[in-house]
């Protein structure tokens, strides 16, 4: 399976390859096919197995060799950048912040069933997607309502990642693994969960795969509605 549009844009670029290729232009043909296996590979959607297990939780993003990763779980705060829409006051959440390099699955998926409570665009920069780029680079948060809490999604562009997609909107209801949107080229799909109520099953330096990777399991939130 591949991201809506891309067997299109191949079928254009497959047009265009053929032509030099039939005039002897070999190289010109060579770097255009090898830009339709770059986007066929980056652009691919594949089906995933989605675990069944109450209360889990799944990566929300794929990961693999060395900036590809699992990089850093931390604990956050109320106060921290954009955790006031995730977080009560007085409350604590886990941070479990993944790299995706050129070569991986784009797809975001949820990492938790639940309802779209609230989606912000924040316009920024493009450094490398590591380290403290919370507050600088160009973002998108996804807050989504479960029955174990709220759970966060944040898309972080990177250097090379220049958009960032969303699939759904406030008030869509979703469930774990749906897609939720992508970021195109290498970048950072941060995963805010609760504290009080989760068993992290990850450590730093696991490769995760999205809508597979079980991240948490959760406890029933008594004080949610």
């Amino acid at each position: 399976m591949f991201v809506k549009g891309t067997l299109k844009k191949a079928g254009i670029l497959l047009t265009l390859a053929v032509l030099p290729f039939l005039f002897g232009y070999f190289l010109l043909s060579f770097i255009i096919f090898s830009a339709i296996a770059f986007l066929m590979q980056f652009f691919r959607d594949p089906k995933r197995k989605v675990p069944t297990e109450k209360g889990a939780v799944v990566a929300p993003a794929d990961g693999r060799i060395l900036k590809g990763k699992i990089d850093k779980i931390e604990i956050v705060e109320h106060d921290d950048p954009l955790m006031e829409q995730i977080i009560d006051e007085g409350e604590k959440g886990i941070r479990v912040s993944t790299f995706m390099s050129p070569f991986d699955v784009h797809v975001n998926r949820s990492p938790i069933s639940g309802k779209i409570i609230e989606t912000k665009y924040h316009p920024g920069k493009f450094k490398m997607a590591f380290g403290d780029i919370e507050t600088e680079n160009e973002k998108n948060l996804i807050v989504i309502e479960s029955e174990y809490g709220k759970f966060g999604v944040i898309q972080i562009a990177g250097f090379i990642a220049r958009r960032i997609v969303q699939y759904v909107k406030i008030g869509d209801e979703v469930k774990v693994g749906d897609r939720l949107g992508m970021i195109k080229f290498g970048s950072r799909v941060d995963l805010i969960l609760p504290c009080k109520n989760s068993k992290l099953l990850v450590k730093e330096g696991q490769k995760p795969k999205a809508a597979e990777t079980i991240i948490a399991i959760m406890a029933e939130d008594k004080t949610n509605p």
